[in-house]
């Protein structure tokens, strides 16, 4: 069996794509040998004339349609994007551009209760929660994989935009810099 094509199977048949931790554990494959098969792949869909390419989104690796093919696409696939509120909206980026965020957080940047847009947004696939070791156990909202890939963008590329530290590398800064005091 050719190795590339099982890597290119495995991807294609999930909608959330994997990571290389998940390919390596379904191949056997090395760590290595699946970087070098993905970046084998992305080649040939970037020089071939496919209508789509392999993507890396966050930690994942996924297929995707080509820019330039994208408004077909749109026609057949509508988009949650269009179904969005401007209050939802305004929600979605507070939540994006700080991390993990508890219900409360999003409510002292906003100015009022956010209840039913976190919902929504958590029914869209938009934002995914995890209870978080505070005082009443609130749930921390963060963006998902899905969010990424509707805005066109890795989750490296909002905070570059941004010109700032992902939320994990603020944290990693702020404990090396607890640790030096």
């Amino acid at each position: 069996m050719n190795k590339t094509s099982i890597i290119e199977a495995l991807i294609f048949s999930t909608n959330r794509g994997l990571d290389i931790s998940q390919l390596t554990r379904f191949t056997d494959f090395s760590k290595t040998e699946v970087e070098s098969i993905l970046t084998e792949i992305q080649e040939r869909y970037e020089n071939e004339e496919h209508g789509i390419r392999l993507k890396r989104v966050g930690k994942k690796y996924g297929f995707f349609t080509k820019e330039e093919y994208a408004e077909y696409v749109e026609r057949l696939v509508r988009r949650p994007i269009d179904k969005l509120t401007p209050s939802q909206l305004e929600v979605l980026a507070i939540v994006a551009k700080n991390g993990k965020s508890t219900k409360s957080q999003v409510e002292v940047v906003r100015g009022k209760d956010c209840s039913n847009q976190l919902l929504e947004l958590l029914l869209s696939g938009l934002l995914k929660r995890k209870r978080v070791k505070a005082p009443g156990r609130p749930y921390a909202y963060s963006v998902t994989d899905n969010f990424y890939e509707i805005f066109k963008m890795s989750d490296l590329e909002l905070y570059e935009e941004l010109g700032e530290d992902m939320p994990n590398e603020a944290e990693e800064n702020d404990e090396a810099k607890t640790m030096i005091e």
